[in-house]
């Protein structure tokens, strides 16, 4: 497969992005959390092709604030007011809403407490039940072990290492990271 060229082409393929930065890649801070969810999805809501149907925004946003349990007083609230773990759970509700099935989280739990992260796993496990795949980079071993079934290990940029079921352990992991030989993939 040939990867995609810009962030267009990869919606149009059905990937999103969880960056690891949601302030400076994921969200517009200072929008509300509805303008969030549907930035990428405008077409869906167009009237007479100029004009927002802002009921079935509204309607579509708060299904996605339910679904992955964003908590706020509602969806006119600016994200820049929202913890870490509600404004990730922003960027995720972008993707349900425009049924992106390719999930790409890049550090997802990175900045949030303790329960929003429990809360985060609990959501991508849910995700996955429902068919979406997720390829999640982490730094953090508890993570990649407890939520992966399979585990491709980089060191210098190249995989050295696929794992899955009872050989994904932090010891396995860290085995290849460090001494794993470089093998080119196609």
């Amino acid at each position: 497969p040939v990867p995609p060229k810009n962030p267009s082409e990869a919606l149009a393929r059905g990937i999103g992005l969880l960056p690891e930065s949601r302030k400076e890649q994921g969200l517009i801070t200072a929008f509300p959390i509805m303008q969030n969810i549907s930035i990428n999805n405008y077409g869906k809501y167009r009237r007479l092709g100029v004009f927002l149907d802002l009921a079935a925004e509204r309607r579509h946003t708060v299904n996605a604030m339910q679904e992955v349990r964003v908590k706020a007083p509602g969806p006119d609230v600016p994200c820049d007011t929202l913890s870490g773990g509600n404004q990730q759970k922003v960027v995720i509700a972008r993707w349900l809403n425009h049924h992106t099935p390719i999930l790409i989280f890049d550090e997802p739990t990175r900045g949030i407490d303790v329960g929003a992260k429990a809360e985060i796993y609990q959501l991508m496990r849910k995700l996955t039940e429902d068919g979406y795949s997720i390829i999640m980079i982490s730094s953090e071993l508890p993570e990649i072990t407890g939520l992966s079934d399979r585990v491709c290990v980089f060191r210098s940029g190249a995989i050295v290492a696929t794992l899955e079921g009872d050989a994904i352990t932090s010891e396995e992991i860290m085995k290849h990271a460090t001494t794993g030989k470089l093998r080119y993939v196609a």
